[in-house]
């Protein structure tokens, strides 16, 4: 990083990306099919939010919503290893008491991360596999919202630049990505900036456009799709009228 940015980098960073991902409530979705109903982004035992070092600065001067998530096994340690140096775990009061204002970065991002290309190139959004059975959303892209995907672009474009040392981490996760991918004989699924969706080939990269509906449900997901709610029928048919966003930067 060429300038330490104070702490209200994060209070302007929150600011342009305080919107829902979607229209849809996805957590009232994925909740019944979690234990205790808990939406899995704000599932503990699945999800443990990193922070950089300056944005807990932020969040603990601003809010008691965070405190320091402590390793409780083998497992849990080898994970406090693997966290991006100038970043640390959190642990929050939980759902039910969540600040929105004071949601993590990667609170607000998930469950998609920056895709780069193997040249840097900053391509779109892409979901994390793990999460692939029990995450809504992952099985229903359609419904982010052309607004949630420029800001998440608007956003990254930010930190990279404020941070260089987290691109280059995204830069060599998309590369393992890619090989993981290539080992399974999977495609990527990538939401575009210009409103569209395409799945990247791991070994060429070459990207291929694709609907979203043609890609495959999972999980209980997958038995859902066949029997959409209304409000699900309403939102196709206004992203057919609405068209696509644009990429332009803000």
């Amino acid at each position: 990083m060429n300038q330490q940015p104070d702490k209200d980098f994060f209070k302007y960073l929150y600011s342009g990306f305080e919107m829902p991902l979607s229209e849809v409530d996805c957590g009232l979705k994925c909740g019944p099919h979690n234990d205790y109903g808990v939406p899995i982004c704000c599932d503990i035992n699945l999800v443990i939010p990193a922070a950089f070092e300056l944005e807990w600065s932020y969040l603990r001067e601003n809010t008691d919503l965070w405190q320091p998530w402590s390793p409780s096994g083998l497992i849990d340690q080898e994970l406090e290893e693997e966290v991006q140096d100038g970043q640390v775990l959190l642990k929050c009061q939980g759902y039910q008491a969540c600040q929105r204002p004071f949601r993590t970065l990667t609170c607000r991002a998930f469950p998609f991360y920056p895709y780069l290309s193997g040249e840097g190139e900053f391509l779109g959004l892409a979901y994390y596999h793990d999460f692939r059975e029990v995450c809504w959303i992952i099985s229903n892209l359609a419904f982010v919202s052309a607004e949630y995907k420029m800001a998440f672009q608007r956003t990254f474009k930010m930190v990279f630049k404020t941070f260089p040392e987290s691109r280059k981490n995204y830069l060599e996760y998309c590369r393992c990505i890619r090989q993981e991918a290539a080992s399974r004989g999977d495609q990527i699924v990538l939401l575009n900036f210009s409103g569209g969706g395409g799945l990247v080939d791991p070994v060429s990269e070459q990207v291929s456009p694709t609907e979203f509906q043609d890609l495959k449900a999972f999980g209980p997901y997958a038995v859902a799709r066949e029997l959409p709610f209304p409000d699900e029928l309403q939102h196709h048919q206004e992203n057919e009228i609405d068209g696509s966003c644009s990429s332009d930067d803000k």
